[in-house]
């Protein structure tokens, strides 16, 4: 489970945060939070399936069976850079952004 401890820490800073935030809005201490994320305790399975859906991950995701989308990894800088409002779109909305991103550095004079 060490790729648990590794992307709930990267989910929960990419979605901007913190571990009390996200203790609060689970019904869980943030020490517990803590301590998923330093891999010292693992989350129950009902709780694993509560932070897939609070992240709108798959629990395999969670689990380092699944890697991210394309189209999430290709706007990964683009999400850090909008503070985290990208994970919520839609896969054609993301691929609009992608899109428009392609137009703009195509304008570009050489």
């Amino acid at each position: 489970m060490a790729v648990l401890k590794i992307r709930l820490k990267e989910l929960r800073e990419k979605k901007g945060i913190s571990q009390y935030k996200l203790a609060s809005d689970l019904g869980v201490s943030q020490s517990t939070v803590g301590m998923w994320e330093s891999g010292n305790n693992r989350p129950e399975a009902a709780t694993l399936a509560a932070l897939a859906d609070y992240f709108e991950v798959s629990v395999d995701y969670l689990l380092g069976r699944q890697p991210p989308s394309t189209l999430d990894r290709k706007l990964e800088g683009v999400d850090f850079a909008l503070y985290g409002e990208v994970h919520d779109l839609s896969d054609e909305e993301k691929q609009d952004i992608l899109d428009y991103i392609r137009f703009k550095k195509a304008q570009r004079k050489p």
